[in-house]
């Protein structure tokens, strides 16, 4: 049946998007660069083109979804079949009937490898490609109607057809003044991948490269370089490469591995050192083996190194943090590294529940991990909690009664949800001073959290627990008091987090999800972090009125007035009243979209904390510092908070700079941006009255601040929110709130 009609911008997506997937990018710059480049050889250009077109089309009527068609997801193989075919005959009717016929095969195997390799969460790269051009090539002896190419031959001649002497002249300045055989071939590499074998081809295709990610650009000539290392040290002659152009298999593995299918860094590059020798190795091999055939084995060693790498990741039973699979794909290695580089301290994949305190109210850690007293060897993340009162006193009176202690019987919560799996509640409290190395836990509540996170309280009152074994909890449910059972001397709380179920289980090194951190009165929010030695800390009070207002559902649509003071022309355009609708994509991601220029602003509420986590569109726009302004903001709080973050360095950097961090992003980070949201003392914060809070931004290099923007966020009653933007070019007035109002 036929899919839904495809807007013309659709349409043109899936057309460019199916040529800069061979990057694996998005970008259109990109795209129009490789398809001037295919038309170097017009048989070629118009197979490729024939090709994506058919490949799309099928993929439209046959009702496939639109979002995949229109990343080129569909197209990409077909295009590689469509060029190579084409470069293959001279153009003719029958050529274009044949190149039609492969693209409808690599649409299919395309279809079905996704399939196949999807189950494992493995792309199918340029499988699709390789049994299309390999089944056409083995069928070309009996193609009678279709004449070989001759096209190659008289270079000059066919650049002269393109371009005029001009053209010549400059190809044949290229072809004298680069004299070195490792640029010649990497040039040529470059081009053969869109097969092309002029020299002028790849120079393009790197420009291009360059301008749309420097990244890319640079792990194209690491993995190329790689690899001429490897074939001098191991006595290969490189200058073979030359005749066969295959060396564009290092190129692209060391790309897909390097930077878009794991989060680039210092580990993927490494890794990219590592197998550009299998790779290498793998295209010797091959080469002898096809060629018994008459066939080139294209792009067969980087299917093989990078989906045999892949799949080998999938199975780790422990992810190290330095090499990360991209979560969701932005389609550039410098925008996942950005995103990843903020992400990991937002949402660390290491610590995959985000426990609360175990408490009510403001406590201290008495002891900590790696303890003075107790908290040893394998049981040393550990932590035990008291109350004091303002003098540093744990206990009041003379502190030889239970009920002395500030912390005895208060009410002990379960930090995360989860079933109880060990509930012991008939060991007797002991006399102030006194122990039981016998019983060493005390009544103690385990709950399981996940197959491997169990958090362990311990020490509670004698039959004061609230819940038993098998009962499921909620995060903040009470489950028990603060006692003075087993090993305690005097009374506490004792927490833990264990890999394991049982009562004498060793720690695990695992942090707390938020907590506030209380010092000079003030609160600091601190998230995924492990409370130390005499720390003041609380649990985060959840507040209605922020509830409610960044409670975003989709279908809401919000009312958006903005005013502007500046001189700058682009501030001003940013004046006026519009909307912003709430929505989600295929990924079930929630954004809100701005129906003036399509800006789209992704946030992620887990009832704890706001998040915007990414923008895209224009910068000059309303949403774009909504986005800014409320970067992280907590659901719960006290008055006086305090919450910092990092903002990724490419939403508020760009030019040179930014272009000169991109090559060295990898390894250091020089640029930054720090939020630092403030929430301020008024009135009776946590039951009525507005929410106002201050949210400065700051822009860094090497650590030296050169610009500020402050924003002055007041959230009413209702939910509507007002935010005054100031910095050094504009004064922004930003009023939203949701459309029935």
């Amino acid at each position: 049946m036929r899919g839904s009609a495809l807007s013309g911008k659709e349409i043109l997506s899936s057309v460019l998007n199916s040529y800069s997937q061979i990057f694996f990018s998005s970008s259109k710059l990109l795209a129009v660069f490789l398809i001037l480049i295919s038309f170097f050889d017009y048989g070629a250009g118009m197979g490729g083109l024939i090709a994506v077109i058919i490949a799309n089309f099928i993929a439209w009527f046959l009702g496939y979804n639109k979002y995949l068609l229109s990343t080129g997801l569909y197209g990409f193989n077909a295009l590689l079949v469509g060029l190579g075919v084409g470069l293959l005959y001279e153009p003719s009717m029958q050529l274009f009937l044949l190149v039609s016929i492969s693209a409808i095969i690599s649409f299919f195997l395309t279809v079905v490898f996704q399939g196949v390799l999807g189950k494992y969460g493995l792309p199918f790269l340029s499988v699709p490609f390789l049994i299309a051009i390999w089944i056409i090539e083995l069928s070309g002896v009996n193609l009678t109607a279709l004449n070989i190419s001759e096209r190659g031959i008289f270079v000059y001649n066919e650049l002269y057809a393109l371009g005029g002497q001009p053209f010549v002249d400059f190809y044949d300045f290229l072809e004298n003044n680069i004299k070195s055989s490792f640029l010649r071939i990497y040039f040529h590499s470059l081009g053969a991948i869109f097969f092309q074998a002029h020299l002028l081809a790849g120079i393009v295709i790197s420009l291009g490269l360059l301008i749309y990610s420097r990244i890319t650009f640079v792990l194209s000539f690491l993995g190329f370089s790689v690899a001429y290392i490897f074939y001098n040290v191991v006595g290969i002659e490189f200058d073979s490469l030359g005749y066969t152009f295959i060396g564009f298999n290092y190129i692209l593995t060391a790309i897909a591995i390097g930077g878009y299918f794991l989060v680039p860094g210092r580990v993927t590059f490494g890794w990219v050192v590592i197998l550009l020798p299998t790779v290498v190795l793998i295209t010797i091999s091959t080469q002898q083996i096809f060629l018994i055939f008459n066939l080139s084995p294209y792009s067969l060693p980087f299917n093989m190194v990078v989906l045999m790498f892949l799949y080998a990741l999938k199975l780790r039973e422990q992810r190290p943090k330095n090499l990360v699979e991209t979560p969701v794909q932005l389609g550039k290695p410098e925008k996942n590294l950005y995103l990843h580089s903020g992400s990991i301290k937002r949402f660390p994949a290491a610590y995959p529940i985000s426990a609360s305190l175990p408490f009510y109210g403001e406590w201290t850690v008495s002891q900590g991990h790696s303890g003075e007293h107790t908290h040893k060897g394998a049981w040393r993340h550990a932590w035990d909690f008291i109350i004091n009162d303002r003098n540093g006193k744990q206990f009041k009176a003379s502190g030889d009664f239970h009920e002395d202690y500030f912390c005895f019987g208060k009410a002990v919560l379960a930090p995360f949800e989860g079933t109880v799996i060990e509930a012991i509640n008939n060991i007797p409290d002991n006399i102030i001073g006194d122990i039981n190395t016998k019983n060493n836990w005390g009544n103690t509540v385990i709950i399981k959290h996940s197959e491997y996170i169990y958090s362990k309280l311990s020490h509670l009152k004698y039959h004061s627990l609230e819940v038993k074994v098998g009962d499921i909890v909620q995060k903040g449910q009470i489950v028990g008091r603060c006692g003075n059972s087993g090993r305690s001397p005097y009374p506490h709380l004792h927490f833990q987090f264990q890999a394991t179920p049982y009562i004498g289980s060793v720690t695990l090194d695992y942090p707390f999800g938020h907590f506030l951190l209380k010092e000079a009165n003030k609160y600091s929010l601190k998230t995924f972090e492990f409370p130390n030695k005499d720390q003041l800390l609380a649990n985060p009070s959840k507040n209605e009125i922020l509830s409610k207002a960044l409670h975003f559902i989709p279908g809401q649509r919000l009312k958006v007035d903005v005013e502007v003071e500046s001189e700058k022309e682009k501030w001003q355009k940013q004046a006026g009243n519009f909307t912003w609708l709430v929505e989600t994509d295929v990924f079930n991601s929630t954004y809100i979209r701005c129906e003036k220029d399509d800006g789209l602003a992704y946030l992620y509420n887990n009832s704890d904390l706001h998040y915007f986590t990414n923008f895209t569109g224009t910068k000059n726009s309303a949403l774009y510092w909504f986005f800014i302004a409320l970067f992280k903001v907590p659901i719960g709080f006290l008055p006086n908070s305090k919450i910092t973050d990092s903002i990724q360095l490419n939403m508020m950097f760009g030019g040179v700079l930014k272009f000169l961090q991109d090559f060295i992003a990898p390894v250091f980070l020089f640029l930054k941006v720090d939020y630092n949201l403030n929430i301020k003392e008024s009135g009776d914060i946590l039951s009525s009255g507005d929410i106002k809070m201050n949210a400065l931004i700051t822009k860094k290099i090497a650590g030296r601040k050169i610009k500020e923007f402050n924003c002055e966020l007041n959230i009413t009653q209702e939910g509507a929110f007002n935010i005054f933007i100031t910095f050094d070019q504009a004064k922004i007035k930003i009023i939203c709130q949701n459309e029935l109002e």
